[in-house]
């Protein structure tokens, strides 16, 4: 049953996210625009850049990334049909090299809330693709969807910079069936945001809803994390982190450094660096060191 509501509301998030997007005008993400937005930009914060609803734009980063190797053999392999010689106790080999690819958009619902709050619905979908992998015929190992709905309100006050507070609901899963394999959770998250000149950072703290399906997801994925942003002329560095809140054997977390930066014109490179755990939900608690190189299209945060 939750596998048929998981699918339900990717599907019309998706619908909706497709509806909107031709109703799109001046901000809408098939236009040009700027790789590396600030808050005030991303979030309308300002109230002379405040925009229509229901308009496509950017989220997080759209980008492919051809090349991404782990240093860590994955243990947790994709699903197989079963074929005549099949031998469930045989390890599937992964390969370490394979395709990452990710798109992410948001659209404004309503805006003008207590005066100058704005709800928003975003989608992110993270695909990793065993495109070496010509024994297995090439299959995507691993997707990861996760639509949310965001609440910003934003704020001026001098320590750090801060320039916005809000909360969202987020639901993150891999949408498949069977106990060895599905992977969700359900996050109520609070965050604030600071930003002045060449930087910005994002503070998130989160309250798993349900995780009954890996009860464990938090003491991996973290309960908290950090996104901090530095540009440097046309280039833009970027550090997460996220991390459990736990001492001992629950102490885990993650993190990940990105690059992007000027290729040709609207072209831009991307390459990344991860280490730790939650990369990819299947194998949520498996740690991995990660590097990869691509391209990203537009998004910063």
């Amino acid at each position: 049953m939750k596998n048929y509501f998981s699918k339900t509301i990717q599907i019309l998030v998706l619908s909706l996210l497709a509806t909107f997007s031709l109703m799109g005008q001046s901000t809408s993400i098939f236009r040009r625009m700027d790789s590396y937005q600030t808050l005030d930009k991303m979030w309308e914060l300002e109230t002379d850049s405040t925009s229509q609803t229901f308009l496509l734009t950017a989220y997080k980063p759209i980008y492919i990334m051809p090349f991404r190797f782990s240093s860590h053999r994955r243990e947790v392999p994709f699903e197989q049909a079963p074929a005549e010689d099949f031998n469930p106790d045989e390890e599937i080999q992964l390969d370490n090299i394979e395709a990452t690819m990710q798109f992410s958009f948001k659209t404004k619902l309503a805006q003008r809330i207590f005066r100058r709050g704005t709800l928003w619905l975003g989608y992110t979908q993270k695909s990793f693709w065993q495109i070496y992998n010509a024994e297995y015929s090439r299959p995507f190992r691993e997707t990861n969807y996760e639509p949310e709905i965001i609440f910003n309100y934003p704020v001026k006050f001098d320590f750090l910079k801060m320039k916005m507070l809000g909360f969202a609901f987020n639901h993150q899963s891999n949408g498949r069936e069977g106990h060895k394999f599905t992977r969700s959770w359900n996050r109520f998250i609070l965050h604030a945001g600071f930003e002045n000149n060449d930087w910005s950072l994002i503070v998130r703290t989160w309250y798993a809803i349900d995780t009954s399906e890996n009860p464990d997801i938090e003491d991996y994925m973290g309960r908290a994390s950090i996104l901090f942003n530095y540009r440097i002329k046309k280039h833009l560095l970027t550090l997460k982190a996220q991390h459990s809140l736990r001492f001992g054997d629950d102490n885990h977390g993650s993190i990940e450094l990105d690059w992007t930066f000027p290729i040709y014109k609207n072209l831009k490179g991307y390459g990344q660096f991860f280490h730790g755990y939650g990369d990819a939900m299947i194998d949520y608690n498996q740690i991995h060191t990660i590097g990869g190189i691509g391209i990203v299209f537009s998004g910063t945060l």
